[in-house]
């Protein structure tokens, strides 16, 4: 997934261990996050390969790796939870995990038919509460004392976009701020006209090879048609016994 300063990469085997170290408890990025496991590579990667949680990293356009972003299903069919994090303080607030999040997003709502997609964001993060306010995302809640920094509890927050919400905001107006344009989609809508054009000549040819030629070629008398003798039901059981 390529956006204009970021694309995200399906991990490879030495993508675990950076990783753990950004999501590990007390590191800059699980910090600001509030939420964090203690995980070790082997963990992570185990996590990923048995489809409990999906992570991708996020790279710059000259290769750096700088952070991940994570997905899992919640809730019904159709429901993820998604979170991200930017390994290196030096790298915050330049756009990188925003579009990070927003390239997410939009793979789960035009590639995994996701109905519903969740953030929940640590109270006292600044920057990160203020970037969702400039989202399509609609606060549903508060998770109260759900984080735990500095000696004392705070709260969380959480923001919630369904599909309809996902595509009105992509089209563009005078009061709508949008940060991404979706993702591109992987066959163009012309290919997929063609493909439906060859199907169709295909089954309007004489010769054709499906699974139904049987019943469109099968010269059957219309069930309504048919007499008391060809009909299933009590009187032609009770016939039949007679």
């Amino acid at each position: 997934m390529q956006g204009r300063l970021v694309t995200l990469e399906w991990p490879g085997d030495d993508d675990w261990a950076a990783i753990a170290s950004w999501l590990r408890p007390g590191s800059p990025a699980a910090v600001l996050s509030g939420d964090w496991e203690l995980l070790g590579a082997a963990e992570i990667e185990q996590a990923n390969r048995s489809g409990r949680v999906h992570n991708l990293v996020i790279r710059t356009k000259d290769g750096e790796r700088i952070g991940a972003v994570s997905y899992q299903r919640s809730g019904r069919i159709g429901g993820y939870t998604v979170g991200g994090a930017i390994g290196s303080p030096d790298l915050w607030r330049r756009g990188y995990g925003a579009e990070a999040v927003v390239l997410l997003v939009d793979y789960l709502f035009h590639q995994l038919d996701a109905h519903r997609v969740q953030v929940t964001t640590a109270g006292y993060n600044k920057g990160i509460i203020r970037l969702m306010t400039k989202t399509p995302f609609v606060v549903e809640g508060i998770l109260r004392d759900h984080c735990y920094l500095d000696g004392q509890y705070h709260d969380a927050i959480v923001w919630g976009l369904l599909r309809d919400e996902h595509y009105a905001s992509l089209k563009p107006s005078d009061d709508n701020r949008v940060l991404a344009v979706g993702l591109d989609d992987f066959i163009p809508e012309d290919e997929k006209s063609q493909a439906r054009a060859v199907l169709a000549e295909h089954l309007a040819t004489a010769g054709r090879r499906t699974a139904l030629t049987a019943y469109l070629d099968h010269d059957a008398t219309p069930l309504h048609e048919a007499g008391p003798h060809d009909e299933d039901g009590p009187a032609g059981a009770e016939r039949g016994a007679a």
